[in-house]
């Protein structure tokens, strides 16, 4: 057994020394794959964690940007039916983005309309505005495409005024002698 161990090592010594410097490299290529893999398989899964948290926050990020577009967009109800014109509702709506939404979300989107024309005229409508409100620092304002689901402001007032004028009056409970002594008059 040993003889036989000792002439195949000897055959291997004899290959691995009579080859040429051309062909030895994949040895050298051989033993520093294995190096590679032993320390990655050290270091596993940490860096393969960092990707994943990415790719998991990713859509969270889609979803703030969508909810601003939403929130900063103005719709139907925020102008005139025929003129384009903003009311009051949009004005405000506008001086609220402009001056008290945070600042890296400071983009006006307007809902875009039947026509061009009308589309045209709302955006236009709006940067007169923003360019009165904020002349140096005028935001980017977008047409968007996204449903502008929401009510009109006279709609919502009224409703909030009947919610508070049929809203009971506010009064005590009435005390009971209940026999334990006391009166209400004492």
């Amino acid at each position: 057994m040993p003889v036989r161990f000792l002439t195949i090592l000897g055959f291997v010594l004899i290959a691995v020394g009579s080859v040429s410097q051309a062909s030895a490299n994949w040895f050298c290529d051989f033993c520093d794959d294995v190096a590679r893999d032993i320390k990655r398989r050290q270091c596993w899964p940490d860096p393969f964690v960092y990707p994943d948290r990415v790719a998991t926050r990713m859509p969270f990020a889609t979803m703030v940007n969508n909810g601003w577009r939403r929130q900063n967009m103005l719709g139907k109800f925020h102008f005139e039916p025929n003129t384009g014109n903003l009311n009051e509702a949009g004005r405000r709506k506008v001086r609220w983005i402009l001056v008290s939404g945070p600042a890296q979300h400071r983009f006006v989107y307007v809902h875009i309309a039947d026509t061009n024309e009308e589309t045209a005229a709302r955006i236009a409508a709006v940067e007169q505005l923003a360019h009165k409100i904020t002349p140096n620092d005028v935001p980017p304002v977008l047409s968007t495409s996204i449903s502008d689901q929401g009510w009109p402001a006279d709609q919502v007032d009224l409703i909030g005024r009947k919610f508070r004028s049929s809203t009971p009056d506010p009064r005590l409970p009435e005390i009971s002698n209940t026999g334990s002594g006391m009166t209400s008059g004492e």
